[in-house]
C-alpha cells in the first residue's frame, strides 16, 4: 500500500498540530470505551503521537496494563458489566473532557443510541455509525445477499422469517460477536427455543437485543473485506482475510489473503464491498463479510462489522505496516492532518495469519477458564511476529469477559513460509497457569488440510485434538503441586524452598518414571486424588501406600510405575493403615505448571507456585510436560529403599511403631540454653506426633524440658526465647516448651531456641509422621550425614537408570553395594563448631552446626546492638563477593545468619574457612552509612482479626494464659503500663527499622525494638491473618500471609506481599515491599528510649473499616503508600543511643519492665500448672485405635438398627465445629461437622437425608479415625 500523506503531524511540544486553516482546536484527549488488548492498541498508536488517552475501567481490571499505559484511568466501579453502562461513560466524558471517544470493538462499538448521544454532547465517534443497515444498500448495489430477513420483533416473527427463507437458518444476535449470540436451527422448534437466548445475550454482552434471520451454508467459507470510507462515498479496500475456522462461530484462526480465492473472484468480492461501501457511504474502519460457498463457487454478503475487526492485525501487516487506528484518528479528529481517502492506494505483498490464544479448555470441551496466569511470554523477539495481548504474567483472568487472552500475528513472503512461522511461533509462546488452548493450536496449525489451504466454517468438526492433560476429577486432601528442592536460594526473605514433605519418595518416584528428579509431582495426604487422563502417560505411585484402581481394576503394589492410556480414570483413595500420610504421583514428562521464582512447588499459606496457587480443586487440568528421556514401566526392587536411603534404615524398637530419625546437634544445646539432662531427655523419649501438624510444622507432644536459664532476656520472658534466629529447615524448634520441627514451608526468621536438627537425608520420614505417630531422635555424626546423602543420590539415579532402560536393575544394585563414600575430614560434631573471642575491634562470635546442609554464625551478646546487624550486612556482601562455590544465600536476622551450602560441592570445613576469611576482611562498621527509606502504613489497632485469631488459639491450643484473651492487655501488664492507651501510644509513637526479611515466615516484617517486650506464645498459634502487627520479645513483626506464629498481636496493617510485583510498591523480580535498613514510621517523633532509630516504617492509625478499604484498593493498584527516601547512619544512631539522658531513661525503663516481667512470668507459670494438673486428672489420651476419644463414649447398640446411619471421621482430627443439633432435619451432602487437622479444615458433609439422632462428638475434642460422630435417622423409619 502507498500512502501520499500517512503520519500525524508530529507534536513540537505535548499539543497536536492544528490544520493548515489556523483555526485552533483544544488539544485530543481520546476515551477508549473498551478494554483489554484492543484498548491498548488504540493507547499505542496514540501514544505515538503524543495524543494523551482516557482508560476506562472497572474493578477487576484495575491491574490491566491499558490502565497504567493511558494517559488518565477511571474506575467505572464494580460491576463488571459498567463498560456497557452508558450513562457512567457519558459521565467520564464529561467530567475527564474527552473530545472523542473511540469504541474499539465489542461493548456499545456498534450500539446506535450509545453513538448518538456521544455525538449529541459534542464529542466526536470515531467509528461508523449503526450497525443493520447494510442488507438494503447490498441488494440495490448488486451485491450478491444470502436470503434473510430485517430485525424481527419476537419468535413467531423469525419462525415466519425461517419458514420463508428455508432451513436449516442463523438466529443471530444483531449486536453479536465471537460467537455470541449465533444458533443454527434445523427447524422452528429450534427458532422458537433458541430467539430468547439469542436476544438476552445481545443485550447482555453488547446492550443491543436485536435478532435476525438468515441462510445456513453448510460447506462454506467465511471470508471479509477490510473497507475504510470517509463517509462522503469515497471508500478503499484492503483485501480480504480467510477466517473460515471457527468454534461455536467464533473465529480462531484468521490470514489474509485467502488460500480459497483466484484472482478473478478476489478482485468480484472486493470490488462487491467498495460498492456496499460507497452506496453506505461509509466511514471509518470496517469489515464487509462474505458466506463463500464451495460448492457453488459463490459468495453471499453476509453483514457489515461497523468497527475496527479484532484481525485488523494481519491487514496491517501485508500492507506494508500500516496503522488503521492512526486513519480513524485523522479522519475524524480536529487538529490532525486530515486523511485523504482519494488518495490511498493499495499494494498487498506477503502472507499473514493470526491464531486467537483464549482462556478455554479443550479438555473440558473449551469451557471458559478464569484463573491466575503464572507465565507469559511471546516471541515477539522473532522476525515478523506481532502479538497484541492484555494478558502478562500475574493477570488475573476474570470471568466476567471476553475469553481472549492475545492474538499472535506473523508475517511472511509467502503462505508456506507463514504457517511454518506460525508453527514455530506457536511453539515459542509460553502461557502457563490457566487452561488454555495453546496447545489446539499447536496442533492446528500442523494438521494437514490446514497446511493445504483446505478449510471451511466445518473445519473444526474433523480435527481431532488429544489435550496433554491429566484432569482433576476429585482432589483428594491437601493435594499439591511439588518439585524437588524446591524454591531455593530466597530464605532471606523468607520465602520457604516448599516442595514435597518427602524428597525420597517424590525423587524416587519420578526416577521410576525417568523422570529428572526436579520435575513437579503430586503430593497428596490422607486420601488421594481422582485423576482422569486424556493422553497415554506413564505413572509411578510412591510415599504412603493408599487405595488405588485404575478404571476400576486395582493398582497392583506400589512403588511402581505403570501406563495408563487416554481416557483412563485414576482414582487413588484413603490411605492404609500400614503407616505414612503422604503419597506422591509422578507423571513423565512431569506436572508443567508454571515455575515461580524459579520453582513449581506449592506454597498454599503464600497463595503462589503449582497450580494457582493452592490445593487441586475439581476440574482443575494439569498440564503433562514432554519428556525427551524414553522411559518403561518398572517397580523399585525390593529392600532398595531401607537400604540405600537416609543414615537410620530401622526403628529404634522393631514392631515399636516408633520413627527413628537421626539428628546433628545444634545449633542450641546444652550447656548454654538446655541442661544435659534435657538433651538426654530429646535424646531418648519418644514424641507423639501432634494432630495440628502440618507442611509448616510437625508439633510434638513429649516431657517439658529443663533449662539453664531463666528467661530470655531482650528475646522474651521465657527460656526458650532468644533474641533472633534464622532457622534451618528440619530443625527442631521449641517454641516455649513444645517442640516443633520445621519443615519446608516453615519460618526463615523467628526467636526460639532449637536443640537439634534433622539432616536432608532424613527430613523424608517427618513428611509420613501421622498424628499420635511417635518419634524418637538419634544422634549421628556429621560424616556420617554427609555419606547418607550422597548414598541416597546413588539410589535415585540408580533407580532412574533402570526406567530409562540404561542399566539392569541387578547391575544397578551391585553398584549400590559396592559404593563407597569418600568422607572428607571433618570437625567434631557438636553444636558450637567454631568459637572467636570478643576484644576491643571484635565483637567475638560463635560458629553453630544446623543440620547438614547449614551453618550460623552469632556476633557478640544476646542484645540489641545495630552494630552488630551491620556486621552481619558486610558479612553478607563479603561473601557475595567472594562468591564460594557451593555457597547457596546467606539469610541475615539482627546478631545471626544462617548460612545453606550445597554440601556436594563444598565440604563444610571449606565453608568455615570461607567465613572466617570473610569475617577477617570486614573493616570498621561503625561508620557505616546506609540508604534507607521510610515507609508509611495504615494500621487498624487491637482490630476483628487478631480477635479471631486469639479465639482460635484459645479453641485448639490453650484455654487460658496471661495473653488471653486479650494481648494488648497482657503487653500492657508485662512493661508496667497503666493500661491499653499507653500501648496504642506507644506502638503508633514508636519508630521502626527493618532487620531482618523472615519473621514471621515470608516477605519483610518490621523487627524492630518498640521498647515494649513481650514473651511469645507457649505453643504458638496454628493461624494468624496476613497483615497482623505483632511484638515478640523486643521485636514487632508484620505476618505476610495467614500463618502460624507466636509473637503478641496489636494490630493489623497493608499486605507486604504481591506475588507477581503488579503494583507500584513491587516489582515481578522483588515482590517483597520492605528491604533491609528500611524505616517504618508513624507520624511524630518517638521517645528516643522508644525508638530504634533516630528516623522511622510508621504507623498511622485507622479504623477497620478504613483499613479494609485501604487493603482493596492498595492491591488494585489504586492507593499509593508514602515512601521517603533517607539514609541511616550508625555513627549517628551510636551517638544517639549514648547520649546520658537517653541511657538513664532506657535504664529507668527497663527496670520498670523487669518488675512487671517478673509477675507476668509467675502468672505463667501457675497457668502452665493449672494446664498440667487439669491434664493429669483427665483420662489418660486414648490412641487412635481405641474408637473412644470423646469422655467415656457412648454404648453405640442402640444404632445398629435398620435406618440409622453412624457418620464417622475420616482421620483422626480435632472437632473444629459442629453445624447441627440433634433433631435437626438434614439433606443429603449438607455440612454436619467441621474437622480440623494438618492446618486444614476439612467438612464432614451428611451421606443421607435424615434427621439428627444423637451427637457423640464433642467440639474441641479429638475424634479417631473410623469413630462416630452422630448418627442420621431416616426419617420415614423414624
Amino acid at each position: 500500500m502507498t500512502l501520499k500523506t500517512a503520519t500525524l503531524v508530529a507534536p513540537p511540544s505535548a499539543s497536536v498540530l492544528g490544520h493548515a486553516d489556523s483555526i485552533q482546536h483544544p488539544a485530543p484527549r481520546v476515551l477508549i470505551a473498551n478494554r483489554g488488548e484492543i484498548a491498548r492498541r488504540i493507547i499505542r498508536t496514540c501514544k505515538q503521537h503524543g495524543i494523551d488517552t482516557i482508560a476506562v475501567y472497572t474493578q477487576p481490571d484495575a491491574l490491566a496494563p491499558h490502565v497504567r499505559e493511558a494517559t488518565t484511568a477511571v474506575c467505572l466501579g464494580r460491576n463488571p458489566r459498567a463498560y456497557t453502562d452508558g450513562a457512567k461513560l457519558l459521565q467520564a466524558i464529561r467530567e475527564y473532557h474527552a473530545t472523542a471517544v473511540h469504541p474499539g470493538y465489542g461493548f456499545l462499538s456498534e450500539n446506535e443510541e450509545f453513538c448518538a448521544a456521544v455525538e449529541a454532547s459534542g464529542v466526536v465517534w470515531l467509528g461508523p455509525t449503526a450497525k443493520h443497515v447494510a442488507r438494503g444498500i447490498a441488494e440495490a448495489a448488486g451485491v450478491p445477499v444470502l436470503p434473510g430477513s430485517g430485525l424481527v420483533a419476537d419468535e413467531e416473527a423469525a419462525v415466519a422469517a425461517a419458514d420463508e427463507i428455508g432451513y436449516p437458518v442463523l438466529l443471530k444476535a444483531t449486536g453479536g460477536g465471537g460467537g455470541r449470540g449465533i444458533y443454527i436451527c434445523a427447524d422452528a422448534t429450534e427458532v422458537r427455543s433458541q430467539f430468547g437466548v439469542s436476544q438476552k445475550q445481545g443485550e447482555a454482552f453488547f446492550g443491543n437485543a436485536g435478532v435476525f434471520v438468515e441462510k445456513y451454508i453448510r460447506r462454506c467459507h467465511h471470508i471479509e473485506v477490510q473497507i475504510f470510507g470517509d463517509g462522503a462515498g469515497n471508500v478503499v479496500h484492503l483485501g480480504e482475510r480467510e477466517c473460515s475456522i471457527q468454534r461455536r462461530h467464533q473465529k480462531v484462526l484468521e490470514e489474509t489473503p485467502s488460500p480459497l480465492l483466484d484472482d478473478d473472484t478476489r478482485e468480484e468480492l472486493t470490488a462487491a464491498a467498495v460498492r456496499l461501501g460507497s452506496a453506505a457511504r461509509y466511514r471509518s474502519a470496517g469489515t464487509v463479510e462474505f458466506i463463500f460457498d464451495e460448492d457453488a463457487r459463490r459468495f453471499y454478503f453476509l453483514e457489515v462489522n461497523t468497527r475496527l475487526q479484532v484481525e485488523h492485525g494481519i491487514t496491517e501487516l501485508v500492507h506494508g505496516g500500516v496503522d488503521l487506528v492512526e486513519w480513524m484518528l485523522r479522519l475524524q479528529l480536529p487538529g490532525l492532518e486530515p486523511l485523504d481517502v482519494t488518495e490511498i492506494t493499495t499494494e498487498r505483498s506477503g502472507h499473514a495469519i493470526e491464531v486467537r490464544i483464549n482462556g478455554e479448555n479443550p479438555a473440558q470441551g473449551f469451557q471458559p477458564c478464569p484463573g491466575i496466569l503464572g507465565e507469559v511470554s511471546f516471541p515477539e523477539e522473532m522476525d515478523g511476529v506481532r502479538v497484541d495481548t492484555w494478558v502478562e504474567t500475574g493477570t488475573e483472568v476474570s470471568p466476567h469477559y471476553d475469553s481472549m487472552l492475545a492474538k499472535l500475528m506473523v508475517y511472511a513472503p509467502t503462505r508456506e513460509a507463514a504457517v511454518a512461522k506460525m508453527q514455530a511461533a506457536v511453539a515459542a509462546t509460553r502461557l502457563a497457569g490457566v487452561p488454555n488452548n495453546l496447545e489446539f493450536l499447536g496442533e492446528l496449525v500442523k494438521d494437514k488440510r490446514f497446511i493445504k489451504g483446505d478449510t471451511t466454517t466445518s473445519f473444526l468438526e474433523g480435527f481431532t485434538f488429544a489435550p496433554h492433560v491429566m484432569e482433576v476429577v476429585l482432589p483428594g486432601l491437601q493435594t499439591s503441586v511439588q518439585d524437588y528442592p524446591g524454591r531455593t536460594g530466597l530464605w532471606r526473605v523468607g520465602v520457604p524452598p516448599s516442595g514435597p514433605m518427602d524428597s525420597l519418595s517424590h525423587r524416587l518416584a519420578n526416577a521410576l518414571v525417568g523422570n529428572d528428579e526436579d520435575a513437579a509431582t503430586l503430593e497428596f495426604g490422607l486420601t488421594g486424588p481422582t485423576l482422569r487422563f486424556h493422553c497415554d502417560a506413564l505413572v509411578a505411585l510412591a510415599g504412603a501406600r493408599f487405595d488405588a484402581d485404575l478404571d476400576g481394576t486395582p493398582v497392583e503394589g506400589w512403588w511402581r510405575s505403570f501406563p495408563v492410556r487416554a481416557g483412563q480414570e485414576l482414582r487413588i483413595g484413603a490411605v492404609s493403615a500400614d503407616g505414612g500420610v503422604r503419597g506422591y504421583l509422578a507423571v513423565a514428562g512431569g506436572v508443567d505448571v508454571p515455575r515461580y521464582l524459579g520453582s513449581r512447588a506449592t506454597f498454599p499459606s503464600g497463595q503462589f507456585g503449582g497450580y494457582q496457587g493452592r490445593y487441586l480443586r475439581p476440574g482443575d487440568s494439569l498440564p503433562i510436560g514432554r519428556l525427551a528421556a524414553k522411559a518403561h514401566a518398572i517397580s523399585l526392587p525390593e529392600g532398595w529403599r531401607t537400604k540405600y536411603a537416609g543414615a537410620i534404615h530401622a526403628p529404634s524398637k522393631p514392631g515399636s511403631g516408633v520413627t527413628t530419625v537421626a539428628v546433628l546437634p545444634g545449633p542450641h544445646a546444652n550447656p548454654d540454653y538446655f541442661t544435659d539432662a534435657a538433651v538426654d531427655v530429646l535424646y531418648s523419649t519418644p514424641y507423639e506426633v501432634h494432630y495440628n501438624s502440618n507442611r509448616l510444622g510437625v508439633r510434638l507432644n513429649g516431657p517439658r524440658p529443663t533449662w539453664t536459664r531463666t528467661d530470655g532476656g531482650e528475646g522474651g520472658s521465657h527460656p526458650s526465647n532468644v533474641h533472633d534466629h534464622t532457622y534451618a529447615i528440619g530443625t527442631v524448634n521449641f517454641t516455649g516448651d513444645m517442640p516443633v520441627i520445621l519443615t519446608v514451608d516453615g519460618p526463615s526468621l523467628g526467636g526460639f531456641v532449637c536443640p537439634a536438627t534433622i539432616p536432608s537425608s532424613e527430613l523424608w520420614k517427618v513428611g509420613q509422621l501421622r498424628p499420635h505417630d511417635s518419634i524418637a531422635f538419634k544422634a549421628i555424626t556429621i560424616g556420617d550425614a554427609y555419606a547418607a546423602a550422597l548414598r541416597t543420590d546413588a539410589l535415585v539415579a540408580a533407580v532412574k537408570a533402570v526406567a530409562r532402560g540404561k542399566v539392569a536393575a541387578a547391575e544397578a544394585a551391585a553398584s549400590l553395594d559396592a559404593l563407597v563414600i569418600d568422607v572428607p575430614e571433618m570437625p567434631p560434631t557438636r553444636a558450637v563448631l567454631v568459637e572467636k573471642a570478643a576484644s576491643a575491634d571484635h565483637p567475638g562470635y560463635l560458629i553453630r552446626l544446623a543440620g547438614d546442609r547449614y551453618i550460623q554464625i552469632e556476633y557478640g551478646p544476646m542484645e540489641l546492638d545495630l552494630t552488630l546487624r551491620a556486621r552481619i550486612h558486610a558479612l553478607e556482601k563479603q561473601l557475595a563477593s567472594m562468591a564460594p562455590a557451593g555457597l547457596v544465600e546467606t539469610n541475615a536476622g539482627v546478631r545471626s545468619c544462617m548460612i545453606e551450602y550445597e554440601q556436594r560441592v563444598m565440604t563444610l570445613p571449606e565453608l568455615l574457612e570461607a567465613v572466617q576469611n570473610a569475617d577477617e576482611a570486614i573493616g570498621d562498621v561503625k561508620g557505616m552509612v546506609l540508604p534507607s527509606r521510610v515507609v508509611h502504613l495504615p494500621m487498624a489497632f487491637d482490630e476483628r482479626w487478631t480477635h479471631e485469631a486469639l479465639e482460635k488459639y484459645a479453641r485448639s491450643a490453650r484455654a487460658e494464659a496471661p495473653y488471653l484473651p486479650s494481648n494488648i492487655d497482657y503487653i500492657a501488664a508485662n512493661n508496667g503500663l497503666e493500661g491499653r492507651e499507653d500501648v496504642r501510644r506507644i506502638v503508633f509513637e514508636a519508630s521502626y527499622l527493618v532487620l531482618g526479611l523472615g519473621d514471621v515466615y515470608l516477605g519483610a516484617p518490621c523487627a524492630a525494638r518498640t521498647g515494649l517486650v513481650t514473651t511469645k506464645m507457649n505453643p504458638a498459634r496454628t493461624f494468624t491473618h496476613e497483615g497482623t502487627v505483632g511484638i515478640g520479645g523486643s521485636y514487632m513483626c508484620i505476618y505476610p500471609m495467614d500463618s502460624p506464629g507466636g509473637y503478641q498481636l496489636v494490630g493489623r496493617t497493608l499486605p507486604i506481599w504481591n506475588a507477581f510485583g503488579r503494583t507500584k510498591a513491587f516489582t515481578p523480580e522483588k515482590p517483597w515491599l520492605l528491604e533491609f535498613f528500611d524505616q517504618a514510621s508513624p507520624h511524630r517523633a518517638a521517645l528516643s528510649s522508644r525508638a530504634m532509630a533516630a528516623a522511622q516504617v510508621r504507623f498511622f492509625q485507622v479504623s477497620e473499616s478504613e483499613l479494609e478499604s485501604l487493603r482493596e484498593r492498595f492491591a488494585a493498584g489504586q492507593y499509593d503508600i508514602t515512601i521517603d527516601h533517607k539514609t541511616f547512619s550508625l555513627k549517628d544512631y551510636d551517638t544517639m543511643v549514648a547520649d546520658p539522658d537517653m541511657v538513664e531513661a532506657v535504664a529507668a525503663w527497663k527496670a520498670q519492665q523487669r518488675v512487671a516481667m517478673e509477675v507476668q512470668l509467675r502468672l505463667e507459670e501457675e497457668s502452665l500448672a493449672r494446664l498440667e494438673e487439669a491434664k493429669a486428672a483427665a483420662p489418660a489420651n486414648p490412641s487412635a485405635h481405641d474408637g473412644n476419644m470423646f469422655g467415656d463414649g457412648a454404648d453405640e447398640s442402640a444404632w445398629n438398627e435398620p435406618g440409622m446411619t453412624k457418620v464417622a471421621a475420616g482421620f483422626t482430627a480435632n472437632v473444629w465445629d459442629i453445624k447441627v443439633k440433634a433433631g435437626d432435619k438434614v439433606a443429603k451432602g449438607d455440612t454436619l461437622v467441621v474437622l480440623e487437622a494438618m492446618k486444614m479444615e476439612s467438612p464432614v458433609l451428611a451421606p443421607v437425608g435424615g434427621r439428627v439422632k444423637a451427637i457423640v462428638a464433642e467440639q474441641g475434642s479429638m475424634a479417631a479415625a473410623g469413630q462416630t460422630l452422630l448418627v442420621i435417622e431416616d426419617v420415614a423409619k423414624a
